[in-house]
């Protein structure tokens, strides 16, 4: 009896198993279903709708793969995905390095408090909406804007120009849009990473004579590759999906010079009402995101 007792003493009975296990499933359910609504279901309607010719009102016509036959005979297509990959090029490290600059400058701070003023200095730009920070640039790049201003105060009036209306210029204005290309998030992902290194390691380092570089190249940055790559994957699909700043400034324009694929998407979808064929564009853009995470992954491993 002693034994039965001390054994159901230490394993609860199997009601109230099922009851907490009940309970779990009640508490993820919630979850389960809200994603399941808004994330999956519009995921496979999209796939469905790219199959068929639909205008948002009447009945879906069934096309098959000719949407996506369409999408890429489109020359404004190739011209968006060349768009998208200069911008992947050049605009992805300068959302990165630049950030991690700053969180190296500040994890090497000797006063935590200092660290923590200049976290909250770089941190504070995030109240402001992205979409004011967009309208600061288009007043900026305005033919009367500061920048103008100051290229004729330095006597380079030759250089002024409409930058985001020249054809030639309009693509790069875009990519250095934010100058100094700090991102908050980027900076606390890095400097998280940092702050995770043993200080262990870093005072033997200098006990054998490593400087500041060699700590930053053999020990600091080997040590945030997990950081490196998370944001390397964020940076391409926030760059792959980038609708709001071409849309508001140049919406495309001059000609096809600032198009990008998801606001070439959103003109075929939204502006001339041919659902199926924007959500054939927006299925190959799933497509090519998934496949360059799929190869992040793969190549850029943190384990080896």
């Amino acid at each position: 009896m002693s034994s039965l007792a001390a054994t159901t003493g230490r394993r609860p009975p199997l009601r109230r198993a099922l009851l907490e296990r009940a309970a779990a499933v009640g508490f993820l359910l919630p979850t389960v279903v809200l994603v399941l609504v808004f994330c999956y279901y519009p995921a496979l309607r999209a796939g469905y709708t790219s199959l068929t010719r639909w205008d948002g009102f009447n009945a879906p016509e069934w096309v098959g793969l000719q949407n996506f036959v369409d999408v890429f005979a489109d020359a404004s297509f190739h011209q968006s995905a060349v768009n998208v990959a200069i911008w992947t090029l050049f605009g992805v490290p300068l959302a990165m390095v630049p950030s991690f600059v700053v969180a190296e400058l500040i994890f090497r701070l000797r006063s935590e408090r200092l660290q923590y003023f200049w976290r909250a200095v770089f941190t504070a730009p995030l109240i402001i909406p992205p979409v004011v920070s967009v309208l600061i640039w288009q007043f900026l790049y305005g033919p009367a804007g500061p920048i103008n201003t100051l290229l004729d105060s330095l006597g380079l009036g030759s250089w002024a120009r409409g930058w985001i209306s020249d054809p030639q210029f309009a693509l790069w204005a875009l990519i250095f849009l934010g100058f100094p290309w700090v991102s908050a998030f980027n900076v606390l992902i890095f400097y998280s990473g940092l702050k995770a290194i043993p200080r262990e390691v870093l005072e033997a380092s200098a006990l054998e004579g490593a400087g500041r570089l060699d700590q930053l190249l053999r020990i600091e940055v080997p040590l945030t590759f997990g950081q490196w790559k998370l944001l390397l994957v964020l940076s391409i699909i926030g760059v792959t999906q980038n609708l709001m700043v071409p849309l508001l400034l140049t919406g495309g324009g001059p000609g096809d010079a600032t198009l990008t694929p998801v606001l070439y998407m959103y003109q075929r979808a939204i502006t001339y009402g041919n659902y199926g064929f924007g959500m054939a564009v927006g299925t190959i853009l799933f497509v090519v995101v998934l496949a360059l995470s799929i190869i992040n992954m793969r190549v850029l491993r943190t384990d080896r």
